[in-house]
């Protein structure tokens, strides 16, 4: 149903970590959860930071869970070993300038959003953050539709008292 995961694009860089909330906004970030193995390697923590998005919707949670579950299933997110083993097979994916050459970026597009997964596949801090965006056709879309409303029309042509 999915694409599987690429390895991306070292101008892709900025996707794989937060920034300040007006860049999140121009990239139209929806959130961002974050996760590790815990001390075994094989335990499985997930925190969901979301950044009040108008792209955070019920269909826009739903698919999450699948590219979540599409990604497991490429054996990335089972244990800290599986990561090291699938991270090493990809060395293209070492995101440049990264604190730790260890660290991997991989990229998944659906038709309404892009998802950049970085990975550390080692114990010490977060194995992965898995970042959400709208595409940019989307926010386009979202932007004619709110210049072409009624009070947005209203607004332009009357001036404020």
């Amino acid at each position: 149903m999915f694409e599987k995961l690429q390895s991306a694009a070292s101008e892709e860089a900025a996707y794989f970590y937060s920034a300040s909330a007006d860049d999140e906004v121009g990239r139209s970030c929806i959130g961002h959860l974050r996760g590790d193995f815990g001390r075994s390697g094989e335990e499985f923590w997930v925190t969901w930071f979301p950044r009040r998005s108008p792209f955070e919707t019920t269909a826009f949670k739903e698919e999450l869970g699948k590219v979540f579950q599409a990604i497991g299933d490429q054996d990335v997110l089972k244990s800290r070993q599986q990561m090291l083993r699938f991270c090493s097979k990809h060395p293209e994916a070492r995101i440049k300038g990264a604190w730790s050459t260890d660290v991997y970026g991989f990229r998944m597009e659906t038709p309404e959003h892009r998802y950049f997964l970085r990975c550390f596949p080692f114990a010490g801090d977060y194995n992965f953050y898995l970042y959400c965006y709208a595409r940019p056709e989307r926010v386009a879309e979202q932007q004619r539709q709110v210049t072409s409303t009624p009070a947005a029309q209203k607004n332009k042509t009357e001036p404020h008292r």
